[in-house]
């Protein structure tokens, strides 16, 4: 999470860009010392599809956590359940695949 409020009158932000080290805690009512923090001053906050909320100090952070996937929404895993189709095509692929290795175990084919 890009701010945490400490103490009602700290806040600390931190860079969610991939490998970005800027973290800074803050005394919200410090403005002049807020503004010598110079990437502070053009903060990027980027408000998700699911809520989430991520702060880069600069375009190039911001474009690394683009391409790092940071934005796109957690996708749920879809487990589909097997067909009886399915089940016996695999079983038929087996079956042929252990008879043609027993077929070349007992010389019944060659690989000439």
């Amino acid at each position: 999470m890009p701010f945490t409020d400490r103490k009602l009158h700290f806040r600390t932000i931190k860079c969610d860009g991939p490998g970005c080290d800027k973290e800074v805690e803050i005394e919200l009512s410090d403005v002049e010392g807020i503004q010598k923090i110079d990437w502070l001053l053009t903060v990027r906050v980027v408000q998700c599809g699911d809520n989430r909320a991520l702060a880069y100090c600069s375009d190039v952070c911001e474009v690394k956590g683009i391409t790092a996937g940071q934005h796109n929404v957690k996708e749920k895993s879809k487990i589909v359940p097997a067909t009886e189709g399915d089940v016996k095509g695999a079983a038929a692929q087996a079956s042929a695949e252990t008879q043609i290795t027993e077929d070349l175990k007992t010389g019944a084919i060659t690989l000439d």
